[in-house]
């Protein structure tokens, strides 16, 4: 089975990805990695598809808000993990589970286990998601402990058969860092922007070689 990222990501890149993928979404602050993110897991919404966001960066209502702009629907199944928490008082309901801070990765691994439990029991096969974004997690833990984490996490995803994707911004982190962390994903989604303005994005990873660079805007 194989994903559909739409309008998303830009002719020629990729425009589908196997069941089992997880992405990382590299570019520095202000690039819009959240927006392709979110554009992205409203495509498969659109589809019948449920979505899961772990934000670490802005509180879930306004992830939410953000989400629902792009037409993400709350139905099928829209579930989002908020670490950050100011959800200024948004009834969402059972949208929203919280954990403690962007470094409690044990809260956010349990929080993730039971939606997992949840899409089973609710007959949802097919799940994208969003993880927004790692680098503010690395304010709160070592490298080694985010590692294990992801491997976990990232491991989950793909014996589900969803997709995963993952924001970074490398401009943040030392080049080890990027290293190591990239072990753990089957592909990049990079952006970048130029002197000259505007964003452009290519692809790496994916079993090819690094894609020509080509607009995002």
């Amino acid at each position: 089975m194989s994903y559909e990222l739409g309008d998303a990501v830009p002719d020629p890149l990729v425009d589908t990805i196997d069941s089992g993928t997880n992405m990382l979404v590299s570019g520095p602050a202000m690039s819009g990695k959240r927006q392709l993110m979110l554009e992205i897991l409203s495509h498969g919404a659109s589809q019948g598809e449920g979505s899961v966001i772990v934000t670490a960066n802005d509180g879930g209502s306004k992830v939410y808000d953000q989400y629902q702009t792009l037409g993400g629907e709350r139905d099928p199944y829209l579930r989002i993990v908020d670490s950050v928490g100011s959800n200024g008082g948004t009834d969402l309901g059972d949208v929203i589970r919280t954990c403690g801070s962007p470094g409690d990765l044990t809260g956010m691994g349990i929080e993730f286990s039971q939606l997992s439990k949840e899409t089973a029991s609710k007959g949802i096969d097919n799940v994208r998601v969003g993880f927004d974004s790692l680098s503010p997690v690395l304010m709160y833990v070592d490298l080694e402990r985010l590692f294990r984490f992801l491997h976990v996490f990232t491991r989950q995803i793909q014996t589900k058969n969803w997709i995963g994707l993952f924001a970074i911004d490398p401009d943040s982190h030392e080049a080890q860092v990027m290293n190591t962390l990239n072990q753990l994903f089957d592909g990049i989604l990079q952006i970048r922007v130029p002197d000259e303005g505007g964003r452009e994005i290519r692809t790496r990873g994916f079993g090819q070689s690094p894609s020509e660079w080509v607009s995002l805007d």
